[in-house]
């Protein structure tokens, strides 16, 4: 059995040298992406001393921001690349094999999510079955270690077998293709590894039997994520600590949106109408627009989802709203938590793909006049400011790089992950 050794594992790291990208360096260890993205999630294996051997991106733009990042040679489409990613890696060691596959499919976001025990449904979407080609890959390669990552469902989809004849849900796929190895899966919040929002995530963790006397133990003591090392002090009780260094922005206009001294930390500006919406929203409230009182006569009892006041019978432009040929206006059909501000004094909500667009579930800054910033998000997401994004990737006004963010693996969680790796690969060898 293998005992931590307490000079060879990192012990607590602060957590704003961790933003600069300067956090203590863990040994070496070798690990193979699959899924990459843009590496947000490998630049923490990178800073914990990892070296990536070969990474697989389909997207041509999210590959540019890995290279950018991590320098390892990014393979394409991984259906038709796999053979040859694993032929480069022939005899190669590896000690972690790291697979995040598209989540679309199995997202809670998703508006058909109570199809999830039909495995018909789940068929559909081919993307629901990249987890089989990581498998495959994992299954050739017998890396040390091998960590899925996704949304909450991931684990509990219920799907076929590639050739249809098998329905199984994910985490018995994976178990049953993995029987070399003993796992752990669980559905984990990231805040509870140390960054500042409400990020629940399945984890799959498996470990060879063949490498270790009693691989159990190794789980428990090594990988689980409550004994990750590297438990960051000073970290943000809530999202202004978060993001207050940053300076203050305003969608009411171009000049106000953007930050002159970082390209990331900008936000759309908006329309006098849709202004009214977001500025009437008390500062600090966690409301609604939906919630706005009567800009005339100041009557805060009228229905959400209502445009005319019940008091005085006005109109409430300052509510979101359509207008109608004839000039009066009608409600804009959402849910509750659309046009809302987040809750200054707690964690940020899951920081998702649609952070720029006001109009979605809780985007709204707390306490200012518009969504958050690309750099805000990076900042939630535990993204540390020396990360690259090549300038090539900041048209659309950053919404390419907002996508990016919002679909990682926060750096703080495989960083502390990557220790874990780390120590355990050195423990290993003495």
């Amino acid at each position: 059995m293998i005992k931590k050794k307490q000079n060879e594992k990192i012990g607590g790291i602060d957590y704003k040298n961790f933003l600069t990208g300067t956090p203590p360096l863990g040994k070496p260890f070798t690990f193979v992406s699959l899924f990459s993205g843009a590496g947000i999630g490998d630049y923490g294996l990178k800073l914990a001393g990892g070296l990536c051997l070969a990474a697989c991106e389909i997207d041509p733009h999210r590959s540019a921001v890995h290279r950018a990042n991590i320098g390892a040679h990014v393979w394409g489409n991984i259906r038709e690349d796999k053979e040859n990613l694993i032929a480069t890696l022939d005899g190669k060691k590896i000690d972690l094999l790291i697979a995040t596959p598209p989540c679309q499919g199995f997202s809670t976001a998703n508006a058909r999510r109570g199809l999830r025990e039909d495995p018909n449904h789940a068929s559909k979407d081919e993307r629901n079955h990249l987890f089989f080609e990581a498998l495959y890959v994992a299954r050739k390669l017998k890396p040390t270690v091998i960590i899925f990552e996704n949304v909450p469902n991931f684990l509990v989809r219920k799907i076929r077998s590639e050739n249809g004849k098998m329905i199984g849900r994910v985490h018995e796929f994976i178990s049953a293709s993995l029987s070399e190895y003993v796992g752990l899966q669980e559905v984990i919040c990231f805040s509870e590894i140390g960054v500042p929002q409400r990020r629940r995530r399945s984890v799959a963790i498996f470990v060879r039997n063949d490498k270790f006397s009693d691989p159990s133990n190794i789980l428990t003591n090594y990988l689980s994520p409550e004994n990750w090392p590297a438990q960051p002090s000073g970290t943000p009780s809530n999202i202004i600590e978060a993001i207050n260094d940053l300076q203050a922005l305003d969608g009411i206009d171009e000049t106000t949106a953007i930050s002159p001294l970082d390209p990331l930390h900008q936000v759309p500006h908006h329309s006098e109408k849709h202004y009214s919406w977001i500025s009437s929203i008390p500062h600090g409230s966690g409301k609604s627009a939906w919630e706005n009182k009567c800009s005339y006569c100041g009557d805060e009892q009228t229905p959400i989802f209502t445009v005319h006041c019940n008091n005085c019978g006005a109109e409430m432009k300052n509510r979101p709203h359509v207008a109608n040929k004839d000039g009066s206006i009608r409600a804009i059909k959402g849910f509750k938590t659309s046009y809302k501000r987040m809750l200054p004094n707690e964690l940020a909500p899951t920081i998702t793909t649609a952070s720029g667009h006001f109009s979605s579930d809780l985007k709204l800054h707390p306490t200012q006049n518009r969504v958050l910033s690309a750099r805000e998000c990076a900042r939630l997401q535990a993204i540390p400011d020396s990360f690259t994004w090549p300038p090539e990737q900041h048209f659309r006004k950053g919404y390419l790089i907002r996508e990016m963010i919002g679909e990682a693996v926060p750096p703080l969680v495989t960083y502390r992950f990557g220790i874990a790796i780390a120590n355990l690969i050195n423990a290993s060898q003495l």
